[in-house]
């Protein structure tokens, strides 16, 4: 391919396999002016090229090539676990020797059409116009149908994708009898935070959140914004005990993210719901999750410490209870001093405050 021809990504790119030099060349005559035309000379090749670029609209491949061969190059585009590769529009240039039963099988495998050898300009040129222009419709409509289940603030899914997700997850986990959980976070004061944050603030921390608790899911799970204030979980294979000892990789931190304004306490009160989903009985996925945002929340303490204080008695033990050692070893002397005074009433003939405290330096 010519470096004028590369310097053009805005026609319609077409991949075209042969191992014949000749019959290159004759592509590049016909194709080159109109198209991004890439040329590959073996279907290893024109492999390589698929992976690494995705805007590549139509392939064209010669059936009969040293090497594997175009059933081979069809079966792997076809079986690509990316769906805008495995979709793509794939003619197949088949010779006089190439019988009716090879052209099935070439069906059979998903080609989408043939061109046979030797090929007139005009017919080149016109299936490469017409197979370019259906790929180019459907990388449109696929996008069109991802950014549909895209919550634009977080990037997160959103609430249609949650509910299509969750009757096939309950499906699954039906059929072979495992456990499946939608654990929901909501963050009550969240919207009124956001609005008092700005929008510039607001729309920047709601990126932030996306990307945290998207990062924080396990493989298997995904994460959801179903509403202003809150946000879904779907966990498959994971019980309601096993779901409540994933609650802390999935509270965000607030603070960090620099949703406390002003030096002040974080006005937002975090709770978890936890829904087994009922197996599939012709209820609708809307009613399952409205069932489930309007369950008992169950609080959470928050990330209030950063910016407004330590941790009173009550939290560092909830905090033990998390196993938040860690963030909550900074405090232990501010504690230990505030429990002093109840130590001295428990045993007060045993050593006074001020002894346990050298005794623990």
């Amino acid at each position: 391919m010519s470096a004028e021809t590369r310097n053009q990504p805005t026609r319609p790119r077409i991949l075209f396999v042969d191992d014949s030099r000749l019959m290159r060349a004759c592509a590049e005559r016909i194709l080159g002016e109109q198209f991004d035309l890439l040329l590959a000379e073996s279907a290893e090749e024109a492999w390589e090229l698929l992976q690494a670029d995705p805007d590549i609209m139509a392939l064209f491949s010669d059936l009969r090539m040293a090497g594997k061969s175009g059933f081979d190059l069809l079966e792997q585009v076809r079986c690509s676990e990316r769906e805008e590769l495995a979709d793509l529009p794939v003619v197949l240039i088949t010779g006089e020797e190439d019988s009716e039963q090879r052209r099935h099988r070439a069906l059979a495998l998903g080609a989408t059409d043939f061109i046979a050898k030797p090929f007139q300009a005009s017919e080149l040129t016109a299936r490469a116009m017409a197979y370019a222009r259906t790929g180019r419709s459907s990388r449109r409509l696929r996008l069109l149908e991802s950014e549909h289940h895209i919550d634009p603030a977080t990037g997160l899914g959103n609430r249609r994708y949650c509910e299509e997700r969750l009757l096939q997850a309950m499906s699954f986990a039906h059929r072979h009898k495992q456990p499946l959980v939608l654990m929901h976070l909501r963050l009550e004061g969240f919207s009124a935070l956001l609005e008092e944050l700005g929008e510039t603030h607001a729309e920047r921390a709601l990126a932030r959140i996306g990307s945290t608790l998207g990062e924080r899911v396990r493989r298997e799970d995904t994460v959801f914004r179903t509403g202003d204030e809150t946000f879904s979980f779907l966990l498959p294979a994971t019980d309601p005990e096993g779901a409540r000892s994933l609650q802390h990789r999935f509270l965000p931190d607030l603070d960090a993210l620099g949703l406390c304004p002003d030096n002040r306490a974080l006005p937002v009160n975090a709770g978890f719901i936890i829904q087994t989903p009922p197996p599939p009985n012709g209820r609708g996925a809307e009613q399952i999750v409205d069932e489930g945002l309007s369950g008992r929340v169950v609080p959470i303490d928050m990330a209030r410490r950063g910016r407004s204080g330590p941790p009173d008695v009550e939290q560092a033990l909830r905090m033990l209870e998390r196993g938040e050692f860690e963030q909550l070893r900074p405090f232990l002397p501010m504690l230990r001093d505030r429990l002093d005074p109840l130590m001295d009433l428990i045993d007060p003939g045993g050593q006074d405050a001020e002894t346990r405290r050298g005794g623990n330096n």
